[in-house]
């Protein structure tokens, strides 16, 4: 039998905000994180919000917040989580809200079903790439095969 060597990330763990409000996927999302990350999930904004001690490296989001609004993610000043590399978590890469957050700051979409590849590798670019927190925005293609 023959095991993939881990990624070790040298130095502080990044800091990942998992904000879903379906239970099942939020804490799959948290488990796959959580040896590579100090990783903390929450199942509403204004809980994730009152949590920030420290800001966050990268948010993963449920698209479902943004349906809610009907509105893309606020503007970067208004963001309770400074500069953090932000990932959409929804239904399909095509989502229409999820797209049009490109234009405001979205790195990325993890489609669903989640996989532990497509969760890591999304996060992995989005923390490897400081572009992603400029404002700019580029598609990482994050979806499950």
């Amino acid at each position: 039998m023959q095991f993939e060597p881990r990624f070790q990330p040298t130095g502080t763990p990044a800091t990942i905000f998992v904000i879903e409000r379906e239970q099942v996927v939020r804490s799959a999302l948290h488990y796959i994180l959580r040896e590579r990350h100090r990783t903390r999930a929450f199942a509403s904004l204004d809980e994730a919000a009152a949590g920030v001690m420290d800001a966050p490296d990268a948010v993963l989001l449920g698209v479902s917040f943004l349906q809610e609004r009907r509105d893309v993610l606020p503007p970067a000043q208004s963001w309770p989580f400074g500069r953090a590399a932000i990932l959409l978590v929804a239904d399909s890469n095509s989502d229409p809200l999820a797209r049009l957050s490109f234009e405001h700051g979205v790195c990325g979409i993890i489609r669903k079903p989640i996989s532990f590849d497509s969760v890591c590798d999304a996060v992995d670019r989005a923390l490897a790439d400081p572009t992603s927190r400029d404002g700019s925005s580029r598609l990482i293609h994050a979806a499950s095969g």
